[in-house]
């Protein structure tokens, strides 16, 4: 029996009142305006990345405070709630390093002489006490504290305790001259690894190593089982070596030009390691290892999986399946009860399981459904109590949630394509509607079932709006990746217009209000499908789009230390293919654009650089093309800043409603 300590789904949080109390309910169709304000929808979600401390009684999150992200405390029992902003930084992840301080993973973008890059801390935060450490702060041999992986918490014979992998000069050399001009890592440096009392900060090395260390796995109790290595520039092997008494035993070896497999964790037993190879031609292979070597393959079913580990013993659990709604496949005897027990507390809902206490029955879910955009609960399945934590978008009621719905279509060579179809709110039929297709980025990604604040935005505003997972994308099986493969530009694009015609086709769509908008890969699309297409799209919005892929090779290429033939380079040439660059770039085919373009982008964006929106903007400039340009200073390529979402969203629904109305 559950039995609910909040009741109401409705009674949602939406922020922090200025005493630091979870207050503000989602507000009552009454309350709503006839047409909600964009911001509705470009904000940060309220609520982000609940994590629930390892003894049940309290959850951290990331939520809104005034318009900063701020990380909040919050206890599960008395309501009370603390809080604490992280000035400057972009906040990228967190979770509890003990019950009383909660591990934040932030960044920031640096520049020094035209290169910028992206670092990353690691902080330990007591937010009730207003008490922070820093992650190798004090290191000798540490040129600054940035981390570069492997967090994870242990309970050690002295308590919990941190681990952050990063770089450090090597004990006994002297690197007071080093040209390293502040950087956070030269070719002097060695991979290392420690773990931090989150009380004091002080940090005690576990291991360090001059080889190329891709990952370190750690027992709960703090000891080192595995670790991983991987050199591009010398014989691209993969070797996962255990750490015995002895030392170092190499128990795997193996080739990989690509499709590199990781090393995720420990095995079902707490004693193999986990290995994982999550893309290309041998995605969604899993399989154990043990201190001799033997191999023991892992299946689970559907695609797209991720590792679950044991909360307290860190041994693998089971397996998600990030298909289009998440199912579960559990080896644990408890865990596999879970799915079963929330589903049947929150009935016809898209349930995802974000966070589990040292005592698995005690969880933090995600639900969200046709009337609800996303809440955060508490579940004690032992004592049959549950809370809800917050809502992921607490202003937007029910009658402005667009439906979504999965439809599949074949491709002109007949490859069956399937996609996401969202349409108009408020029971508009689906006849002669205007479009926008909205094709996901990546391009080896994929859209699914779940709330997605962009496509729900344009919808709002009278637009069916298609998210076709294109051949290329995950999540669809490895033979529909590799259906992609040469196809960048080329059947990756007809694969998009094919569902314009299937909707059509149906009568849902108005053939001649037609727009593509989309990011990264699917601002790239936008772009060719007004160059490399014609007569298709009225409109296109490209954000952080490609648009000339010899220039952004030779961008690749620098950051792989001008080499060509990169692990990067590699993977990137498996989708445009080695020749013929310039048939599939925008920018060689400006002189066929004749519909209206615009082009945003974050001027700190080091995924795809500014440079390759200037460089579009300065051709159709040039050739007399309708072209606008949107620049977002201090935005990366993720959108991650609140301001840049709803400029970026504002700017292009305006654009459309001027180029493509929906009526």
């Amino acid at each position: 029996m559950i039995k609910s300590t909040n009741p109401s789904r409705r009674a949602v949080v939406a922020g922090l009142t200025a005493g630091g109390a979870l207050m503000a309910a989602r507000p009552t169709l009454s309350q709503t305006p006839s047409l909600p304000p964009l911001t509705l929808w470009g904000k940060l979600p309220a609520v982000e990345d609940v994590a629930l401390s390892p003894d049940g009684k309290r959850v951290a999150m990331i939520m809104d405070k005034g318009g900063e992200r701020a990380i909040v405390d919050y206890e599960l029992a008395t309501g009370k709630a603390s809080a604490a902003i992280i000035e400057g930084d972009k906040l990228r992840d967190l979770m509890w390093a003990d019950n009383e301080h909660v591990a934040v993973v932030s960044s920031n973008i640096m520049k020094d002489v035209g290169t910028q890059w992206e670092q990353w801390f690691g902080l330990m935060m007591n937010v009730p006490a207003g008490k922070r450490r820093i992650m190798y702060d004090g290191i000798g041999g540490v040129n600054s504290t940035v981390i570069s992986g492997n967090i994870n918490r242990i309970l050690t014979k002295d308590g919990y305790r941190i681990t952050a992998s990063s770089w450090k000069v090597p004990e006994g050399v002297n690197m007071v001259n080093s040209d390293s001009g502040g950087n956070s890592y030269n070719e002097n440096y060695v991979e290392c690894l420690y773990y931090f009392n989150p009380a004091t900060g002080r940090g005690f090395k576990l291991d360090e190593e001059a080889r190329n260390i891709d990952d370190w796995v750690v027992k709960a109790d703090g000891r080192i089982a595995a670790r991983s290595e991987y050199n591009d520039d010398q014989g691209r092997n993969f070797i996962v070596r255990m750490k015995t008494e002895k030392g170092w035993n190499e128990v795997y070896r193996v080739k990989a030009d690509m499709d590199r497999p990781s090393l995720m964790g420990l095995g079902r037993d707490g004693e193999s390691v986990l290995v994982g190879i999550q893309g290309g031609q041998k995605a969604d292979t899993y399989f154990e290892l043990d201190a001799m070597g033997k191999v023991t393959p892992l299946e689970a079913q559907g695609v797209g999986h991720y590792p679950i580990f044991h909360p307290a013993t860190r041994a693998l659990a089971g397996f998600g399946n990030a298909g289009p709604i998440d199912t579960y496949t559990f080896y644990d005897p408890v865990m596999q009860r879970l799915p079963k027990l929330i589903n049947g507390a929150l009935p016809d809902s898209i349930n995802d399981l974000v966070s589990i206490g040292e005592n698995p029955r005690q969880v933090v879910v995600r639900s969200e459904n046709v009337e609800d955009a996303g809440t955060y609960f508490y579940f004690n399945f032992t004592t049959g109590e549950f809370k809800e934590i917050g809502s992921s978008y607490p202003g937007l009621t029910a009658e402005w949630i667009a439906p979504r719905s999965h439809i599949t279509y074949k491709a002109a060579d007949g490859l069956d394509i399937g996609a996401w179809l969202t349409l108009p709110p408020g029971g508009k039929p689906a006849k002669n509607l205007a479009l926008v297709v909205l094709p996901h980025g990546g391009p080896e990604s994929f859209d699914d079932a779940r709330f997605d604040w962009m496509s729900q935005a344009i919808a709002s505003r009278g637009y069916a709006v298609l998210q076709p997972n294109f051949r290329g994308s995950s999540g669809h099986g490895k033979a529909f990746t590799e259906a992609g493969y040469g196809e960048f530009g080329r059947k990756m694009q007809t694969d998009l217009s094919d569902g314009v015609a299937h909707l059509v086709k149906q009568g849902i769509v108005n053939p001649k209000r037609v727009a593509i908008a989309g990011a990264s890969y699917g601002g790239y699309a936008a772009l060719a499908g007004v160059s490399l297409q014609k007569g298709i799209y009225n409109c296109a919005v490209s954000i952080a789009g490609l648009s000339d892929l010899k220039s952004f090779n030779a961008y690749l290429s620098e950051w792989s230390n001008f080499d060509g033939n990169s692990y990067t380079m590699r993977y990137w040439k498996r989708f445009t293919g080695e020749a013929g660059l310039d048939e599939v770039s925008p920018i060689r085919h400006v002189d066929a654009v004749s519909v209206p373009v615009m082009l945003i982008h974050g001027k700190d964006d080091i995924v795809v650089p500014y440079k390759q929106t200037e460089l579009i903007n300065d051709a159709l400039t040039k050739a007399g093309k309708p072209v606008e340009l949107v620049v977002l200073n201090g935005e990366d390529h993720w959108l991650s800043r609140e301001p840049s979402r709803v400029q970026t969203l504002e700017s292009m629904v305006g654009f459309l409603l001027r180029h493509n109305p929906p009526a």
